[in-house]
């Protein structure tokens, strides 16, 4: 299987001066990151919250930030889907635009050339990965497929009939394989593909989720301030996490209690039946008998 985080990378085309790239945008710990590449460099951002949120104040000065109740999902939705919302790009910076009421939002994306040892790391390593992953995902197929045929051939032998010809197949042989492939041109779409196909039959296409909405001026209790005042949200957070794990942990005893009790309160039950049950027959023999000296 491959890891979590290569599955949880989109890769989507972006051309940039007539030339092919793609771009991704995934989540790394607490941080994000913007990947671009032409399959033989990378450049790289990383986005933090209160990188987000400077660049967004930076970039929209004439909006009302009080109204702007939801800022981060909008700035997500335009980071998940880059080409999507492009309106000027270039190798060192893509802007971004997102229609919101009656105006326009703007968002910018500075990149910086990366190292080759980042190039392996976010590009080639889980291309490999995948890679080995579809081929895993292939030759899992192919014994299946081998065994529905001897499935099929020992029904046959039974004297089963299909009923509905036009389902019926041919015995599966490896030679289909042996066909003329295309002569790829667009290496930036084989690698998209790769991707995807893992991507298919791992998982669900994933994109970055965000915390409840806040509004900007609320933004100090989840992300520093560009002043540089802190905060206190962790520490609370921390607070209300224990305190919910404790009242868990005292949910589960509890059960586990009621379970034992019930369980003990059953069984008793079940003794206090039978000796109720022996004690009425016995009584009613006793009564029958004395009802037959009378009659004598």
């Amino acid at each position: 299987m491959v890891s979590n985080s290569c599955e949880q990378r989109v890769w989507r085309s972006l051309e940039i001066d007539d030339k092919a790239y793609v771009v991704c945008f995934t989540k790394e710990n607490e941080s994000w990151k913007v990947i671009l590449t032409d399959l033989i460099e990378i450049w790289t951002e990383n986005l933090t919250y209160k990188i987000i949120l400077c660049k967004f104040e930076t970039s929209n000065r004439l909006v009302d930030f009080s109204k702007v109740s939801n800022w981060k999902q909008l700035v997500m939705d335009m980071l998940n889907d880059i080409p999507k919302h492009v309106v000027e790009t270039s190798i060192s910076q893509i802007k971004l635009q997102k229609d919101w009421h009656f105006g326009k939002l703007k968002f910018s994306l500075d990149l910086v050339k990366g190292t080759p040892q980042q190039f392996w790391e976010y590009v080639m390593k889980p291309f490999c990965l995948s890679s080995m992953e579809i081929v895993h995902q292939h030759g899992i197929l192919l014994d299946l497929v081998k065994k529905k045929d001897e499935e099929i051939a020992e029904y046959k032998a039974g004297g089963a009939v299909l009923l509905r010809k036009y389902i019926a197949t041919e015995p599966f042989s490896k030679e289909l394989f042996q066909v003329a492939v295309p002569v790829a041109t667009n290496f930036t779409k084989i690698f998209q593909s790769m991707f995807n196909s893992s991507n298919i039959t791992t998982l669900s296409r994933t994109q970055v989720k965000i915390e409840p909405e806040v509004s900007l001026n609320d933004a100090s209790d989840d992300i520093p301030r560009i002043n540089g005042s802190e905060t206190a949200s962790s520490s609370k957070d921390e607070s209300v996490q224990k305190t919910k794990q404790d009242k868990s942990s005292k949910d589960e005893k509890s059960e586990e209690n009621k379970c034992e009790t019930n369980s003990t309160t059953g069984g008793s039950s079940i003794l206090k039946l039978s000796s109720s049950s022996y004690s009425i027959q016995k009584s009613l023999k006793k009564k029958k008998k004395t009802l037959s000296d009378l009659i004598r």
